[in-house]
């Protein structure tokens, strides 16, 4: 995989850099001066492009990765697979996750199906049976985009949009 960056300086009299790696980062930084010769200490970090279609900076960005946090984004989150990758959107942009650590320590706890809450119900209801001893007579009376929205009202499932595509998540 093969990510671009660039660092902006807060210097206006210095200009960026762009860089792939953190070892690349720390090795331009090191260096790096103003007109004045003087060295550039602090840098706005910015996400570019990506060759993974689905990563287009959205966790990046998600995670609001900055100076601070960029030695752990390469660590830890820049090779992370797409369904983790989405957990980690979905803590850090719905349910307001800003440690970094902590959103790695909750991936296990959140789980994910592709879709709405409708089709997520749809799904739970053929999974688990749940009609199965209700007389057949009576089953066409059960109101599934009720229970998918209160599904969703009790907070037992959220639905959200992430790069154009519905997940259901829990957890």
């Amino acid at each position: 995989m093969t990510n671009q960056y660039h660092a902006t300086p807060y210097d206006i009299s210095a200009s960026g850099f762009y860089f792939k790696t953190y070892e690349d980062y720390e090795t331009k930084a090191a260096t790096h001066k103003n007109e004045y010769g003087e060295p550039v200490e602090e840098y706005k970090i910015q996400f570019i492009d990506s060759d993974l279609p689905w990563c287009n900076g959205t966790l990046f960005t998600a995670l609001g990765i900055n100076q601070a946090t960029l030695k752990q984004w390469f660590s830890a989150f820049e090779e992370m697979d797409r369904d983790d990758a989405i957990k980690a959107i979905y803590l850090a942009e719905y349910n307001g996750y800003t440690d970094l650590d902590e959103i790695l320590q909750k991936l296990d706890d959140v789980s994910l199906f592709k879709g709405t809450a409708l089709e997520y119900t749809e799904q739970y209801i053929e999974d688990t049976g749940m009609l199965a001893d209700m007389p057949e007579n009576l089953q066409y009376y059960f109101n599934t985009e009720a229970f998918a929205r209160d599904l969703v009202l009790g907070g037992d499932i959220a639905e959200v949009t992430i790069n154009g595509t519905d997940y259901v998540a829990g957890g």
